[in-house]
């Protein structure tokens, strides 16, 4: 557990970085989705889920940011497939 002034610092952080000065509201949430469907926190996929339908976010857009996720995905598994070849050559 964070103690207050971690909780505070952490949360002034994440305020900071949600201010929409530079993304627009729809980009940040959308990002948000993908930053956690990347990680795989599904508490924070059905919490930006809730958050996009509340912003009206389509199904269609986030079916697109849910296959962007999914290609950077597969990209990295191929990644490491070809670096894990790579250092097993002889």
């Amino acid at each position: 557990m964070l103690c207050a002034n971690h909780h505070k610092q952490f949360s002034d952080f994440y305020d900071a970085v949600r201010d929409e000065s530079v993304l627009d509201k729809r980009t940040t949430i959308m990002v948000g989705l993908a930053s956690a469907m990347a990680i795989g926190c599904e508490p924070l996929i059905e919490h930006y889920l809730g958050v996009a339908r509340e912003n009206d976010i389509s199904k269609v857009e986030i079916g697109a940011v849910q296959g962007i996720v999914m290609a950077v995905s597969a990209g990295k598994v191929n990644a490491l497939m070809r670096r894990a070849e790579n250092s097993t050559k002889e």
